[in-house]
């Protein structure tokens, strides 16, 4: 579903009109989170989509500034091309639904047309791998809104977080892009390095378990092995500038010359000789999503998503040349002074926002 929406600034006539809209949706989502029963509460969002799709239509709305706090996600990218709104609606079984409407510019018409979304993620197949459409969407509510360039264009990964049930919770990266001159959101992209198929990164585990899924600046640490001069000039061990070695089935590097870690710092860009004379340490400061890897605790009940935990892994993202380029074997750490201090205090695991509990 469709609509044009003009992009002028919000006039003082229009700003009363704006905000009577953002009082009624308030009241409106209230019901939404806490009405007593199913019927009432899906009652209620089918009201707040309708009157969100009314007022978004307005003249000027992209320009409006929604606040819902944790009630509803509102993210707008960073050169203004779209934005995004979504929310969760939670049964008396304790099972989430999503919901959400885009706003996106339509170059063609430079106007903002609107998309009602639809969350089919328990139909879809090979939901890492799939393109999607707005009404056949990957349902999540949306934390972080990623705007990257390479070569004057721009790319957009959102972060999301989906409750599902009373078993599993699920965090996903996932890539949002328009064809050239038109506003119609397709939901994956192909912009993960060296993984042919993979258009977003899904991440699904017990409800019971605290995942990380950020977007920060951390610290990239690479340990190079240099050469070590014997009597003669001979060196004693080759140099090695890159990561080498065989990947095991689970796709890591082992045997590796270079370490890679990601640290949270405040200090730029450091490059040491480390106490033994054939290590060369290089520290540069970088934007990267950091998550935590996830895998079955028991044997044997792999893709049962409800015995999924962290590993005690960290990965991370980094994009590079126009694509999400993996750093293994990261280690996410809380923002220290000195960059030479050790890194010993791990990131404080945070609950989704958007956590809605039915007793």
């Amino acid at each position: 579903m469709a609509v044009c929406v003009l992009g002028s600034r919000v006039s003082a006539q229009d700003k009363e009109l704006m905000s009577d809209y953002q009082s009624q949706l308030q009241s409106i989502f209230e019901e939404v989170y806490n009405a007593p029963t199913d019927n009432q509460r899906y009652h209620a969002n089918e009201t707040a989509i309708q009157l969100f799709m009314e007022a978004l239509a307005e003249e000027g709305s992209f320009r409006w500034q929604w606040d819902f706090g944790n009630r509803v996600s509102v993210l707008t990218s960073a050169d203004k091309k779209f934005r995004i709104i979504t929310w969760p609606v939670v049964n008396d079984e304790g099972e989430f639904e999503c919901f959400g409407i885009v706003q996106a510019l339509n170059e063609k018409t430079d106007k903002y047309d609107l998309y009602v979304l639809n969350d089919k993620s328990e139909d879809i197949v090979n939901r890492q791998e799939a393109l999607l459409a707005p009404d056949n969407w990957f349902g999540a509510v949306y934390q972080e809104l990623i705007t990257t360039s390479y070569e004057g264009k721009n790319y957009y990964t959102l972060l999301g977080w989906n409750g599902v049930d009373n078993l599993t919770e699920r965090k996903v990266i996932e890539p949002i892009c328009f064809k050239s001159g038109n506003s119609l959101p397709q939901f994956g992209q192909n912009l993960f390095r060296k993984e042919r198929n993979l258009r977003r990164v899904v991440l699904e585990y017990t409800n019971n378990a605290m995942v990380n899924l950020r977007y920060e600046e951390q610290t990239v640490r690479t340990v190079e092995h240099i050469r070590a001069k014997r009597k003669g000039g001979r060196s004693s061990s080759p140099a090695y500038s890159r990561s080498s070695g065989r990947r095991g089935k689970n796709g890591r590097t082992r045997r590796s010359r270079v370490k890679e870690t990601a640290a949270r710092t405040s200090s730029a860009v450091r490059e040491r000789v480390s106490s033994g004379p054939t290590e060369k340490v290089t520290d540069k400061k970088m934007r990267m999503i950091i998550f935590d890897e996830v895998e079955s605790q028991i044997v044997g009940m792999e893709g049962l998503f409800q015995y999924y935990v962290p590993t005690g892994t960290e990965l991370a993202y980094v994009f590079v040349d126009g694509k999400w380029e993996q750093r293994q074997g990261a280690q996410g750490r809380v923002t220290d002074k000195k960059l030479n201090k050790d890194f010993d205090k791990p990131i404080e695991k945070e609950a989704p926002s958007y956590r809605v509990v039915r007793d």
